[in-house]
């Protein structure tokens, strides 16, 4: 995502392009490149434009006051595991639907996508929500064969 919207970050910044590509570690080449669409930048770049241009109107576009958050668990994410506690969302974020025990919700401004689970850890955060009704769906997959299993027990 970062990548996609790199010029109008640049732009934004008011930076030309060797003073862009001096600034996140990048060759001129690779960053007109990533530009042009026919390049993507590693994490560490892409990391690093969203951290260092996190307050400009683009990145807010991207992530909401997020990118932070989003940066992280994006960094320290396992498939199974949720890292960070949320405070439930109860003002900024409507509940989209809920499935056992997670919740995916949107967000009122941003229109981002999260899903946490009871204990109000995240699991996933996204723009799409085809994307997140996919993790939705991983995230309950085994829940539902669990609960089948043991359905069929019980008769």
């Amino acid at each position: 995502m970062v990548s996609e919207k790199l010029k109008l970050i640049r732009i934004e910044a008011d930076l030309t392009q060797d003073k862009m590509a001096e600034i996140i570690g990048v060759s001129k080449k690779t960053l007109v490149q990533v530009e042009k669409g026919r390049k993507t930048l590693g994490f560490t770049a892409a990391a690093l434009v969203a951290v260092l241009f996190r307050r400009g109107e683009i990145m807010h576009s991207l992530f909401g006051d997020a990118t932070l958050d989003v940066l992280d668990l994006v960094a320290t994410r396992s498939n199974s595991q949720a890292w960070y506690r949320t405070m439930g969302g109860k003002v900024w974020w409507t509940e989209e639907r809920r499935e056992g025990s997670y919740s995916l919700q949107k967000h009122v401004f941003t229109g981002h996508y999260r899903i946490i689970d009871e204990e109000r850890y995240l699991h996933y955060y996204s723009l799409d929500p085809a994307e997140a009704e996919k993790r939705l769906a991983e995230l309950t997959g085994g829940l539902r064969s669990e609960r089948e299993r043991e359905g069929s027990v019980d008769e």
